[in-house]
């Protein structure tokens, strides 16, 4: 039995971490991941929500134009700090891949994901 709230895989936007970078920006490194898959408005939308509800998200910077995600490290942290940078992306990532798709499955009932509470 398939899973409705899947998204479907020419739908799903995901890490391209061959297209790593990163480059020395004063005490830190600052990284740059592309993105692999339609970062359509709703999608978009739907990220920068969950970044502004988690710590930890606030510290990604999504450059849709260049389909990619940018954060930095500090240089002394190391490779495991980035590495934990990276798999909190990719969470982000999969959760909003999660609700576009839950979205597309439950038709048109379901707005966008909002950090505000609703209105009185």
């Amino acid at each position: 039995m398939s899973e409705p709230w899947r998204p479907a895989p020419d739908a799903e936007v995901k890490l391209d971490l061959s297209r790593l970078k990163g480059e020395p920006a004063g005490t830190d490194t600052r990284y740059s991941v592309a993105l692999d898959g339609r970062l359509g408005d709703e999608w978009v939308a739907d990220f920068r929500a969950l970044q502004a509800e988690s710590a930890v998200g606030r510290r990604f910077e999504l450059d849709r134009g260049r389909g990619a995600v940018r954060f930095s490290c500090r240089s002394v942290d190391g490779t495991t700090v980035v590495f934990e940078a990276l798999e909190r992306l990719e969470e982000l990532v999969r959760h909003a891949n999660q609700i576009v798709a839950v979205r597309r499955a439950s038709g048109p009932r379901i707005g966008a994901l909002s950090a505000a509470p609703p209105a009185r």
